[in-house]
C-alpha cells in the first residue's frame, strides 16, 4: 500500500506545523524525513497513529506501528522472559528471523532489561514492534544516542528487512545523516510547513546543513 493523505494540516496548540500538505510515501524503500528540531517531525509520527489532528483517514492508524522514545517495552523483566512472551504471541518464524537480523545473540537474557545497554534495549524494542507486522512502520529517531556499532547493525537490519518486505511503507524520521548515507531510499525535508521531496541524498543533506 501507499500512505497517501491530501490537504493535511497539523498544529501544536496555536503553532501551525504543516498546512495543506500532501503526504505520499511509497513502499519498497525507506522514506527518510529530515528536519530541524521543533518543526514537528515527532508530532507527525504521533498524529499518524493517534489522529490528534482529525485529518487522518480512519483506516490508517490501525495499519501503523510507531517506534519512538515513547514506544516502550517492559524493563522490569529479563530479555529471556520478554522473548518467551513474544514467542507465544507472534509468528515464531518471523521472530527468529528478526532475532537473527538484529544479532541479539550477545545479549545476556538473564539480566533485567533496564540494566542492559541502550543499544541492546533498542534491539529488543525493534523486535517487539516489528513483530506486529503492520503495513506502515514509522521510526522516530531510533538511532539517536546509540553507539556506532549498534547504529551500523540497525542500518543493516533495515536494509535487509526492506529487501525481504518490499510491500512495507517505512518512514525514518531522523536528524542522523548517517542514516541517509548508509540506507538508500527516498528523501524528504520537513520545512516551511511542507514536506518536500529531494531527488538525491546529496541534495537534501546540503540543504539541511545550510539551514542548521
Amino acid at each position: 500500500m501507499t500512505l497517501d493523505i491530501h490537504n493535511y494540516s497539523l498544529k501544536l496548540r496555536k503553532n501551525v506545523l504543516l498546512e495543506n500538505a500532501h503526504l505520499q510515501f511509497q513502499p519498497g524503500a525507506v522514506n527518510h524525513i529530515l528536519g530541524k528540531n521543533g518543526v514537528g517531525k515527532s508530532r507527525l509520527a504521533k498524529d499518524l497513529i493517534l489522529n490528534l489532528s482529525g485529518s487522518i483517514p480512519h483506516t490508517i492508524p490501525s495499519k501503523i506501528t510507531v517506534i519512538s522514545s515513547y514506544s516502550n517495552i517492559p524493563d522490569d523483566i529479563t530479555a529471556k522472559v520478554l522473548l518467551k512472551i513474544l514467542r507465544r504471541k507472534f509468528d515464531i518464524n518471523m521472530m527468529e528471523r528478526l532475532i537473527s537480523m538484529l544479532n541479539i545473540g550477545n545479549i545476556n537474557e538473564n539480566i533485567l532489561i533496564k540494566n542492559l545497554s541502550d543499544g541492546q534495549k533498542q534491539k529488543l524494542k525493534l523486535i517487539s514492534f516489528f513483530l506486529e507486522n503492520k503495513d506502515i512502520i514509522i521510526l522516530d529517531e531510533i538511532t539517536n544516542s546509540l553507539d556506532k556499532t549498534t547504529v551500523n547493525e540497525i542500518h543493516q537490519f533495515l536494509i535487509s528487512y526492506m529487501e525481504e518486505n518490499s510491500n512495507k511503507v517505512i518512514l525514518n524520521i531522523t536528524h542522523n545523516l548517517s542514516d541517509l548515507n548508509n540506507i538508500e531510499g527516498r528523501y524528504y525535508l520537513f520545512r516551511n510547513r511542507k514536506i518536500i521531496m529531494f531527488e538525491s541524498k546529496e541534495e537534501i543533506i546540503k540543504q539541511y546543513v545550510e539551514e542548521m
